[in-house]
């Protein structure tokens, strides 16, 4: 980079290389105009109404990232007091800090980043940073989704993952950030596809998922408290020997009470609910199952169903598979 003798505040950036040798985005940019800031964060992250108060009498900022269709990897610095609304639409994006202070709203809640402790950030949020330093994974959705197997998976936005989950995640960003970011050198897809899938299998691995089950009972009465209650009761215990009497129990509703919610809210009953959560259960162990040593039949009892060929044909009215075509296809 050359610096500008001309005017102090004009953006420096490195545009020598815009692109790696593998057709993958590279940019690098230094600055210490604010307004130039903006425009360049606005629409790379959405920022809406963004609204800045200078902390010191000369900010600065910088960005770096590389990126392909699939994933980038970012770091950022902005040495300012900013309050914005952000929008991510097609992106999860995972986010930890290095340095200054962050708090995202959203649902009616605030939470501070805890310094480098990643976090899947919402998909509508206000932020509020001050002199922060980020680092920033962004993943398709869709492509994710495609490994999960599932078209509804998202994640449990701002949930702080377990020890555990930050040491896996970490390991992927020790193992794999120096190559992606090296853009003197051609990655070739296969490698890059490796790479991407690494990231977006450690992020499935590390960070809470947020069940479909979750956002099914919208409103936030008694009667909307005690069935979520049936709900989260009939997930944490569908490999048990449990029934209406149980759910109903577990939610403080009588049987009666339960079918009427049920029928009311979901149009299910008790035995509906309880049918479908154990073959969805059934489904994700078929899914990630070794074939040579996962079988119909065991998963099948694991998850309460004690007739093989009910299962197979109630599976495959389901899924439109037969269980053994589930096992076998991955």
């Amino acid at each position: 980079m050359v610096p500008s003798h001309e005017n102090p505040d004009r953006v420096e950036s490195d545009r020598t290389t815009p692109t790696t040798p593998d057709g993958r985005s590279f940019r690098r940019i230094v600055g210490t105009d604010v307004d130039e800031a903006l425009t360049f964060f606005t629409g790379d992250y959405d920022f809406r109404s963004p609204r800045v108060r200078r902390t010191r009498q000369r900010p600065q900022w910088d960005f770096a990232g590389v990126a392909d269709e699939l994933m980038s990897l970012r770091t950022a610095r902005f040495l300012v007091d900013l309050r914005t609304e952000s929008l991510v639409e097609d992106q999860f994006l995972v986010a930890w800090l290095r340095s200054g202070s962050s708090t995202i709203t959203f649902g009616g809640q605030s939470i501070d980043l805890e310094p480098g402790v990643p976090v899947v950030l919402p998909d509508a949020y206000e932020l509020h940073h001050r002199d922060i330093g980020l680092n920033l994974v962004q993943l398709d959705k869709a492509h994710v989704r495609s490994l999960v197997g599932d078209a509804d998976f998202t994640f449990d936005a701002m949930h702080r993952p377990s020890a555990e989950g930050i040491r896996a995640w970490q390991s992927v960003v020790r193992a794999h950030s120096s190559t992606w970011l090296g853009n003197d050198h051609e990655l070739a897809p296969a490698a890059r596809r490796a790479v991407v899938d690494a990231f977006a299998t450690a992020a499935v691995e590390a960070f809470p998922h947020r069940e479909r089950w979750q956002s099914t009972v919208t409103g936030n009465g008694p009667e909307h408290a005690r069935l979520r209650l049936a709900l989260e009761y009939v997930h944490a215990h569908a490999r048990d020997a449990i029934g209406t009497a149980e759910i109903a129990a577990a939610a403080g509703l009588s049987p009666r009470g339960l079918q009427q919610s049920l029928r009311r809210h979901l149009d299910q009953t008790p035995g509906d609910l309880l049918r479908s959560v154990r073959l969805d259960g059934a489904r994700g162990d078929l899914l990630r199952g070794d074939r040579d040593d996962t079988s119909v039949a065991d998963i099948a009892r694991a998850w309460g169903f004690g007739h093989l060929g009910r299962f197979s044909a109630t599976y495959r009215e389901r899924f439109g598979e037969l269980p053994s075509e589930s096992l076998r296809t991955r």
